[in-house]
């Protein structure tokens, strides 16, 4: 069975609540449609921030500051189209997810993965740690398996 979320769902005991986000900027980001990312709670787990194919903006900030989730999870591979710009997350957008949620921590994915994702683990890493918040991010190797206390 399918259930759209247009707000939020519980299932189980799993809270559901569905975020937005934008999908780019400009003509792009308009014609890349909705974006939907979801905040999944668990009652004595810590609780997921799944932000979705969107780069920082205020539906992302609100949902951290709203939500406020101890993992989050972003699509950190500043994927782009031949013009526009990023419809991903650029590693300026994953120091910004850090500094509006300090306490959380955050697992970047989704690089080098797709031929339009332009951002290395490496260089993420690098921008990451100018801005003093690499031991805030966890940057999986592919197939690398993460465990939240």
């Amino acid at each position: 069975m399918v259930l759209p979320i247009e707000t939020d769902h519980e299932w189980l005991g799993i809270r559901f609540a569905r975020t937005g986000g934008r999908h780019g900027t400009g003509e792009v980001g308009e014609r890349m449609g909705t974006v939907s990312g979801f905040v999944v709670r668990v009652p004595g787990e810590p609780s997921l921030y799944f932000a979705g194919d969107t780069i920082w903006c205020a539906e992302v900030e609100a949902s951290i500051l709203g939500l406020w989730p101890d993992v989050i999870v972003v699509n950190a591979g500043a994927a782009q189209f031949k013009s526009g710009g990023p419809i991903t997350m650029t590693a300026e957008d994953v120091v910004r997810v850090c500094r509006a949620a300090p306490h959380a921590t955050v697992v970047a994915v989704h690089m080098e993965s797709l031929n339009h994702c332009l951002l290395s683990r490496v260089d993420l890493g690098t921008v990451l740690d100018e801005a003093g918040v690499l031991s805030q991010v966890w940057i999986p190797a592919n197939g690398e398996s993460l465990t939240f206390p």
